[in-house]
Order: C-alpha cells, then structure tokens, then sequence
C-alpha cells in the first residue's frame, strides 16, 4: 500500500495533547526528523509509515502542517527474566504531529523519549484548558485533584464523580486543591480533561486522519478564542507565572510526594532497582530494596540556604538540593542520580528525574502565600489574610505555663498522673465534660485521651516541650491528631483491641500504675457500648483537641502579624512552617466535619 493508502486506513480517537509555541512559526524537517528517530531508537526493522510536515489546506483556510510516524518494536513480556526467542511481545507505536503556526498538537500510543522536544512547548494555561468546554449548561460530572496540604499524615489525593459535581460540592476549601483530570458534558458530547498535561479527549468512536485533523482544528480555534470567565472550576487553586516571581522566592521546606511511585510498585510496572557504580573502568549495578530509602523522604523536610544553593536536609545524603531553573524548580543530587529505576519495559531512569518528571513534591517558601506545586507557583492570600479566623482555634490556659513535663513519673501506688503534667492539667480540665474518659495512650493509641458524652465523641492529644515556636514538635502533634481522624468513627473490627487495652491498668516506663485507663465511667465494656451508640447518633460533633505547653498565643498571634506586614524576626521560618501546619489541621478536620481546638499558654 502506498503512503497515502495507509493515512486513509488510520482511525484515530479524538485525543490529544496540546501546546503553545513560544515563538510562531511551523516546525522544521530537521526538528521532526530528529524527534522521530530519538522516539523510534528501539524500533524493528523499517518504520511501517514515516511523513515528514506534508502541507494541508483545510477547508477554512487555515495552513497547517502534520507528521506521523508508525513502527513496530519488540518487547520482552514482563513475566520472564530474560528474552527468550519466540516468546517476544510485538508491538506497533504511533507519533502524530499536527503544526499550527501557534500551536502544536500530539497524539501518541507506546512513545517515550520525546520529552527533551516537548519541554520546548507550554502546556495550555490553567484558566483556558478549564474554561473552553464550560457553558452556562455544562455538568461537572468527574474530578480528580492533587491537596496542596504539606502535612504528610493529609489525603493527597481525591476523586469526586456525580451527574452534576456543581449541584453537590460545596466550593469552600477546593482553593486548597490542583485539579488533575476533569469530565465535562455539553449536551450530547462528553470531554475529559487532564490538565497539568494538556490533554483535551472527546469521548466518542473513532475518527478517520482527515476527520482527526478537523477535530484538532476546531480545538486550536477554541483555544485562540478564548475568553476568561468564571465557573465551578475557578474555585480550585489557579497558579500564576513562577518566572515573574522567581527572584523572589526564598524555600523553606519541601514535602515530597511519593505515592506515584508506590503505585508504580503496586501495579507491578517497575522491575527493579539499583545503584550504578563506576569501578576502575568497569559499571557495576547493585540491587537495592528501595522501600526503605523512600520512607525516609516521607516527611517534610526543612530547607536550608547556603553559599551553593537550598540545601534539603535528611537523614540519607548530605547532597540533596533545590534548583529555581527559569522555569521550573527541581531536585538535585550526584549521589542519588546514581539510583535507579528499571521499569518492566525496559526503560531506566534516575529517581530524581522520576520525581522531577513526574512533580512530586510541594514546597512552601518564606513568603507563606505562596506554594510550590505540579511545577506550578499557587498564590493564596488567604492564609494571612484569614488570621483572626485561624487564632479562634487556640484556646488559652495559664495552668499550661506550670507544667513541667506530658506525663510526669510514674510509681506501683499511683491513681493519677502526677501534678503538673499535661496530663494531669488535661484530666482536671475537660475529664467532667464527658460520660466517660479514656487515657488510651501507648499501644497503638488513638488519642491520648478520649471523652465522649451525648453531644461528641472528642480525642485529645497532648505533647510537652522545652521548646519555643518548634516547627518539628508541632508537626509531629498535629501528625499523630490527622492520621487518628478516622478513628473518631471506628470500625467495627477495632474494638476488641481497644476493650483489652481500656480494661488494663497505666503501665509506664516499666511501672504498671494503679491508674485506670477508664478515668470517668464504670468499665471498658460500658465505655465500648456506649461509644457504639454515639457514634451513630446522626448529630454527634466530632471534636480533636491539641494540648500543648511550647506555643503562646499571644506570642504566636504577633509573629504571625509580623509576619502578615513583611517584619523580620528570628524564628520566622519556624512560624511559617507552623502556620501551614495549622491550615492543614484546620482544611483536614473541616473535610472530616470535625472541629478542631488547639489548647496553648496565653
């Protein structure tokens, strides 16, 4: 068959990405020819159909260029070690550029290795990609979304399907989200939307080449047009131009995502990994367990300035650090880019280029309006400007200026915790507020202390520091309150544990006390049944209290208005630090319809 008997035998779905040129102007041959070699490295035999910017006149007019290249490569399946003749897997591949003179759109199937090529475009704008197929009828049926929370005990991400999103979301808190996929309705057509990666596909049968052209055509028209107009979607975090703002930004912290990688675990797609070594002249690989490695990177991590640059600090290489690049922020390290990732087919990357890939990872700055994520600069004038609100969650205490440890010491012959602890201030405090009152610290706790009456079930957890604005002691507080949010509607699997745990006596550093875990109420087993029945009361509140002895809320109050107007001051990273953390606490407990209390000195 001739070049242009295969074109007309081609069906293609109307799916595509598509990009701005920075400059106008079509593509050269160089350019194309190039970029299908480099994609085709691992092809066999001959390209089954190669044209290289053939010219076409649509029927409006418009001038556009295309390219296509298809090929058949061989794979070895991912159930054997290595490749053993007759059993490989062959494959066809498929790369289409259409070329407009401002735009460029590409469809693919089983190409890698372009992405040198396509960092030389952008990605369309947030507003237009979110805005061109939003009519005043249109339904939201399908979102996905990225938290831009840094704290890593947070949901990272979201998934929300109905007929009509719109009619049933409230849009208070999605200012602390990224949209990543989007399903829209217009009528009889349906779209859906991936918008970090600029991905426009029309659901629906396939198209012959010609109708694929008109298609791409009448979506480039659609772009050009557009007009900036509020809809649901404006409600999500919109980013704004990093390079504007580049000199400006000084990072402070950075919590890097690695779910996207675990999922690559779970769905069986990497096959190994390793480090690459340089032995005299010969490249040796050693085979590691990368689980572990990755758990040390779970944390947010702080960022220092030097002389060199942002320094990351952890606990696995002493050389991991930030680069602002014109565009973009990414990782660097000399010893981590000798760790490798080996997928299944066959493909081998560093892991810093994975992660800088893939945009892993949040950083915040120490202006803390802005936030670092899916290589887009966010702004949020909210977090200062919703102060007041913010310090309502604080709830002051005198008392809390006498404690002198959490829990105190501990002896045989003791019924309560010993004077001045938090503990004792927390029992003193709030334990006749409640039916009944549970120290359930130690073994697996869900809080330290539990209270739980007719109107909420409420969990408290409390931590004592010598220490002033401690960014590190907050997290680990506000750490242990998240990953227990569920809990405040337990599962019915989870009792027995606890009934066993409440009907023991305290037992501490190796001293078992006569403290009862059961502080107001009879026994356990009431204690249990009773929280059964609470808990499905349709209009119980769900409370978490944070008690702590390090943080003043007067002094916080006048860093953060410091803070708010632009003053220097000491601890001035800690307290940015420690204001994410509270806006964390405060989106986390609110999509959990829980309040939320934090109890500190004045």
């Amino acid at each position: 068959m001739t070049a242009s008997q295969l074109l007309d035998n081609i069906i293609l779905h109307e799916n595509a990405y598509f990009y701005i040129k920075e400059t106008s102007g079509f593509l050269s041959k160089r350019i194309i020819k190039e970029t299908f070699a480099e994609a085709a490295t691992d092809k066999h035999g001959r390209s089954l159909l190669e044209i290289v910017k053939e010219k076409k006149v649509l029927s409006n007019g418009i001038e556009i260029f295309y390219s296509i290249l298809v090929f058949k490569y061989i794979k070895k399946p991912s159930f054997t070690e290595e490749l053993i003749i007759n059993w490989e897997e062959v494959k066809l591949a498929y790369m289409c550029l259409v070329d407009f003179e401002e735009h460029l759109v590409v469809a693919r199937r089983n190409i890698s290795k372009i992405s040198d090529f396509l960092k030389t475009f952008e990605v369309l704008d947030y507003n237009v990609i979110t805005s061109i197929y939003s009519q005043d009828n249109t339904s939201f049926e399908k979102l996905s979304m990225d938290n831009m929370n840094v704290s890593d005990r947070a949901i990272r991400q979201k998934s929300l399907e109905s007929p009509d999103l719109k009619e049933n979301v409230s849009s208070f808190g999605l200012q602390g989200y990224i949209l990543n996929t989007v399903r829209v309705s217009n009528d009889e057509e349906k779209i859906a939307l991936s918008i970090n990666s600029s991905r426009i596909n029309q659901l629906g049968p396939k198209n012959t080449f010609d109708g694929f052209l008109y298609w791409c055509n009448n979506t480039v028209g659609k772009i050009k047009n557009y007009v900036p107009k509020t809809n649901f979607l404006s409600s999500f975090a919109t980013s704004i131009d990093y390079s504007k703002h580049k000199d400006d930004l000084t990072p402070t912290s950075i919590l890097i995502i690695l779910s996207k990688i675990y999922k690559e675990f779970e769905e069986n797609k990497i096959k190994k990994c390793f480090f690459r070594i340089k032995k005299r002249n010969e490249i040796l690989e050693r085979e590691i367990n990368l689980i572990p490695i990755l758990k040390q990177f779970e944390y947010l991590l702080e960022i220092e300035e030097t002389e060199d640059g942002y320094k990351i600090k952890n606990n696995v290489v002493n050389d991991l650090s930030l680069f602002l690049n014109n565009k973009s922020i990414t990782l660097r390290s000399k010893k981590l880019s000798k760790l490798f990732i080996e997928y299944e087919t066959d493909l081998c990357y560093p892991i810093l280029s994975v992660i800088n890939w893939t945009r892993s990872y949040i950083i915040t700055f120490d202006n803390p309006e802005f936030i670092y994520c899916n290589r887009k600069l966010f702004k949020d004038s909210r977090l200062l400007g919703n102060l007041d609100s913010v310090l309502k969650i604080f709830k002051e205490h005198p008392e809390l200026e006498n404690v002198t440890s959490e829990k105190g010491k501990f002896r045989i012959n003791s019924t309560d915790f010993e004077t001045n602890s938090v503990f004792e201030f927390v029992e003193n405090t709030f334990k006749a507020n409640y039916e009944y009152f549970i120290c359930d610290d130690l073994s697996k706790e869900w809080a330290d202390h539990i209270g739980l009456n007719e109107d909420s079930i409420a969990f408290y957890h409390s931590k004592y520091k010598n220490s002033n604005f401690s960014a590190s002691d907050f997290q680990d507080i506000i750490g242990q309150a998240l990953k227990n949010l569920g809990n405040l509607s337990p599962s019915d699997d989870q009792w027995e544990i606890k009934e066993n745990h409440w009907n023991n006596l305290y037992k501490n550093d190796s001293v078992e006390t006569k403290i009862s875990r059961v502080r107001t109420g009879q026994s356990s087993n009431q204690t249990i049944s009773y929280f059964k029945t609470i808990k499905g009361y349709p209009n119980i509140k769900k409370q978490v209290h944070i008690v702590i002895n390090f943080i003043s809320k007067s002094a916080l109050e006048d860093r953060l208005h410091k803070l708010k107007n632009g003053e220097s001051f000491r601890e001035r990273n800690e307290v940015i630090q420690i204001l994410w953390f509270i806006s964390s606490l405060i989106s986390s407990c609110f999509e959990a319809n829980t309040e939320v209390y934090i109890h500190c000195k004045p």
